[in-house]
């Protein structure tokens, strides 16, 4: 598999960083993010350039990371500061960084390119650092899957209609939904609406109006990795303003070929004090993450391990994920050739 690696990828929640450093596996790579004294952000390999201990178990010194094993000290462009050992310029010594950026509470890492990063490629997620708007709760997974699995998972909603049928679900979806998908120059989205059904049972800590529901949902893809669902209720026949608004970011991010992060986070405009509320969403939308689609997603990745078993596209959800599919495929080539071009690889 070739990953994409001009793209931003989510490394942690900003305020994560506080004191120590954090390490996470992106695209099979270790990388250490840190945050020195004077508030700004650093992002490395994980990896010591002198015995190569994990840079993520040492601390902080003012701008610098500090290796517990030797006391190295190494800056945020990867040059080492500070060198206990040698009397000379301790700077031959050098880690590889990466572009960071720290936008919507989020820390975000460039693991392509230095010279192709560009902030304004991180997707907008405003609305959730719109307090007066929205009440916002987050989450995470691990899943032990390629990451394609869980994109395939998140374009195709209808499977919503079975696996999370006592949770996020409304059964009978499946059979009624009216799906539209749409590809710009910048994303691939797959709109979605559930006409005419019992609202689902998370839905049914709030709503209360109407006995059923009209349901949106507009997963929208933009590269690589992050996923946005526009999605509200309303009474039957009344426009999208009339109902309640949720829309959550699904942010996920390649550690190996087979293996995945998942970060997610929901907003919602109605009741927006109620704490217990926000944790009781929370916690139903984590089982259902945690419990339906995560085994399903797993499932699905040991047979096509042992078995080779092939993926078929049946569903308008299928074809949107279909083109992200295509779409990797396109950029990560595009990518080997430049960088063959430049010596880079053989």
């Amino acid at each position: 598999m070739m990953f994409v690696r001009n793209a931003w990828y989510m490394a942690a929640w900003s305020d994560a960083l506080l004191e120590k450093p954090v390490s996470i596996t992106i695209l099979s790579q270790p990388v250490v993010v840190f945050r020195g004294s004077d508030g700004v952000l650093g992002a490395l390999e994980d990896v010591c350039p002198h015995r190569a201990v994990p840079l993520s178990l040492g601390t902080i010194n003012g701008a610098n990371i500090v290796c517990p094993y030797h006391g190295i000290e190494i800056d945020r462009l990867g040059v080492c500061r500070k060198n206990p050992h040698v009397k000379g310029s301790p700077d031959r010594l050098r880690a590889r960084s990466y572009p960071v950026a720290d936008k919507y509470g989020i820390v975000w890492v460039w693991m392509g390119s230095a010279e192709a990063a560009d902030q304004s490629l991180i997707p907008d997620y405003t609305w959730f650092n719109l307090p007066e708007q929205f009440a916002v709760g987050r989450g995470y997974l691990h899943i032990e899957a390629d990451y394609r699995l869980v994109i395939d998972n998140l374009m195709d909603l209808a499977h919503a209609a079975y696996i999370h049928a006592d949770t996020v679900g409304q059964p009978g979806a499946a059979e009624v939904q009216q799906v539209t998908v749409k590809r710009d120059d910048t994303s691939i989205s797959v709109n979605t609406v559930w006409p005419d059904l019992p609202p689902s049972a998370l839905h049914r800590q709030a709503w209360t109006r109407t006995e059923r529901v009209d349901k949106y949902l507009d997963m929208k893809w933009e590269p690589a990795t992050n996923l946005l669902l526009d999605l509200g209720i309303m009474a039957p026949g009344d426009p999208r303003e009339a109902g309640l608004h949720m829309p959550s970011a699904h942010i996920l991010v390649p550690e190996t070929e087979r293996s995945t992060h998942y970060f997610w986070l929901f907003g919602r405009d109605f009741d927006r004090q109620n704490k217990d509320l926000t944790a009781r969403i929370v916690e139903t939308v984590g089982r259902a993450f945690e419990t339906e689609d995560k085994p399903m997603i797993e499932a699905a990745q040991r047979n096509i391990e042992r078995l080779g078993a092939p993926l078929r596209n049946f569903t308008k959800g299928d074809q949107g994920s279909a083109l992200v599919r295509r779409e990797l495929e396109k950029r990560a080539k595009v990518e080997s050739v430049s960088l063959a071009a430049e010596g880079a690889i053989d």
